[in-house]
C-alpha cells in the first residue's frame, strides 16, 4: 500500500469518526437549546394564567390553537401536581393526526378549588428546524470533507513529487550506463537532505565501479602479453628433444593451465566489453539460419556422444550484434553437449517470442540462483565459469528474459525476446 493511500485512509476514517461524534453532540446541543426556548415560552404562558386568575379570580377560557393547547382539570383538595416539563403527544384537529409537543404540568387554585393545568406547545416546527439545521450542517461538513480530501491529495502529491522523482532515478540507476542520480530541487528539508545523500552515494558508487572496471581492464590487457610469451616459450620447450616423459607431462600440465588462464583472461575482457556496451554494431539476423549453421559446426561433437538433435525453428528475425549472438549460442549449445549424457537428446525450440534449448543430463536440477553468477561451474567442468554469465549479460543488454527450469528430466534454458 502506498504511503499516500495509507495516510488518506487513516485520515478519512478518523475524520468520519470525529464528524459522527461531533454530529451527535451538535444535534443534542441544538435540541437542548431549542427545547429550553420552548420551556421558556411555556413558563410565560403559566405566568399569564397566574396573573389572570389573580386579577379576575376565575380561570381563563380553555385555549386551543394549532401550536398551543391549555387545559384545566379539577382535582381534589388533597391531590398534588408536581410542576414539571414533559415531551408529550397531542391530537391536531386540523392535520387530523397526532403531533409531538412539550407540556408544562402545574396547578392553580381558584375560589378554593384546585385545578391541574396542562400547557402544551407544539414542537413540530422545532423538530423540523433541528432536522433542517442538522441536514444543512451535514451537507456543509460533507462538502468540506470532499474539498479537504481533494486539496490534501493534490497537495500531498505535490509535496512528495521530489521524493518520487528521486525514487524513479534510483530504480533506473545502472552502473553500466554511467549515469548518476541527479539532485531534485525541494524546499522541504528532509527531501533536500535525502536527495543530497543519494546523489553523493551514487557518485561514490560510480567512482568505485569505474576504478574497479579500469583496474580489471588494465590487468586483463597487461596479462595478455606475458601469457602470450609464456605460451610461446612453452611451445619451444616442448620441442626440446632430450625432454623426459616426466618433464613432458609437467610441461603439458603447465601448458594446459596457462591455456585456461588465457581463455579466462579473454572471457573477462569480453565480459567487460559487453557490460560497457562496447559492441555497438547491430544487424537484423535470421536467427533460425544462424542456429542451423551452429548445429552444423557442433555436428562432430554431437555425433561423438551419439546425441539426438531435434529442432523446431520458426523464421524469426532479431536485431543483435552478430558476435554476441555467436557467443550466446556457442555457450548454450556447448553446455547442452558438454553436460549431456551419451545417447542423450537436445531440443531447440524457436518462435517469435522465445528461444529454448533443452538437454538431458544430470538427474537433479542446477541451482537456478547461482548458475548465472561469475565463476560458477560444476565440479567436473574445466571451463572458466563465465559462459552463462556472458549469456546473462548479453540478454540483459538487449532486454531479454533468461531463465532455467528442470522438468521431465530436461534442463531447459529459455530466452524470452520480450522480457
Amino acid at each position: 500500500m502506498k504511503l499516500l493511500d495509507r495516510y488518506n485512509r487513516v485520515n478519512l476514517l478518523s475524520t468520519i469518526l470525529m464528524i459522527v461524534v461531533t454530529g451527535f453532540i451538535y444535534y443534542f446541543t441544538i435540541s437542548y437549546i431549542l427545547t429550553g426556548q420552548v420551556d421558556k415560552d411555556l413558563l410565560v404562558e403559566e405566568n399569564e394564567i397566574f396573573d389572570y386568575v389573580k386579577l379576575n379570580h376565575r380561570l381563563p377560557q380553555v385555549f386551543k390553537s394549532d401550536d398551543l393547547h391549555i387545559q384545566f382539570t379539577p382535582i381534589g383538595t388533597n391531590d398534588t401536581v408536581d410542576r414539571k416539563f414533559l415531551n408529550t403527544r397531542f391530537f391536531d384537529a386540523r392535520e387530523r393526526e397526532e403531533e409531538t409537543g412539550r407540556t408544562l404540568f402545574t396547578s392553580v387554585t381558584v375560589g378554593g378549588r384546585h385545578y391541574k393545568v396542562e400547557i402544551t406547545e407544539s414542537t413540530v416546527e422545532t423538530e423540523d428546524l433541528i432536522r433542517l439545521i442538522f441536514i444543512i450542517t451535514l451537507g456543509v461538513i460533507f462538502c468540506l470533507l470532499v474539498v479537504l480530501l481533494l486539496i490534501n491529495r493534490v497537495l500531498m502529491r505535490k509535496l512528495w513529487d521530489p521524493f518520487n522523482q528521486t525514487l524513479t532515478q534510483i530504480k533506473r540507476f545502472n552502473l553500466a550506463d554511467q549515469n548518476g542520480i541527479h539532485p531534485v530541487e525541494s524546499k522541504i528539508d528532509e527531501f533536500h537532505d535525502l536527495n543530497t545523500e543519494v546523489t553523493a552515494m551514487s557518485q561514490r558508487v560510480l567512482h568505485d565501479y569505474q576504478s574497479l572496471k579500469t583496474f580489471t581492464e588494465n590487468a586483463s590487457h597487461e596479462l595478455m602479453t606475458p601469457l602470450a610469451v609464456i605460451m610461446s616459450k612453452l611451445d619451444i620447450l616442448m620441442q626440446v628433444p632430450d625432454m623426459t616423459d616426466y618433464q613432458g607431462g609437467l610441461m603439458s600440465e603447465v601448458y594446459d593451465t596457462v591455456g585456461r588462464l588465457k581463455k579466462l583472461n579473454r572471457s573477462m575482457l569480453l565480459l567487460s566489453r559487453i557490460e560497457n556496451r562496447l559492441m555497438p554494431t547491430q544487424e537484423e539476423i535470421e536467427i533460425a539460419l544462424f542456429i542451423r549453421k551452429k548445429t552444423v559446426e557442433f555436428q562432430e561433437l554431437t555425433a561423438e556422444k551419439g546425441l539426438k538433435l531435434t529442432e523446431a525453428l520458426d523464421p524469426v528475425k532479431i536485431t543483435i550484434n552478430r558476435d554476441l549472438l555467436n557467443i550466446l549460442l556457442n555457450n548454450l549449445l556447448g553446455n547442452a553437449i558438454l553436460h549431456n549424457r551419451p545417447e542423450g537428446m537436445i531440443i531447440i525450440d524457436l518462435n517469435p517470442n522465445r528461444l529454448s534449448i533443452s538437454n538431458t543430463g544430470a538427474d537433479s536440477p542446477l541451482n537456478a540462483d547461482t548458475i548465472f553468477q561469475r565463476f560458477y561451474k560444476s565440479p567436473a567442468s574445466e571451463g572458466t565459469g563465465l559462459g552463462l554469465t556472458l549469456v546473462s549479460q548479453i540478454c540483459e543488454n538487449y532486454g531479454y528474459g533468461l531463465n532455467y527450469i528442470f522438468q521431465d528430466g530436461l534442463h531447459t534454458f529459455t530466452i524470452r525476446f520480450s522480457a
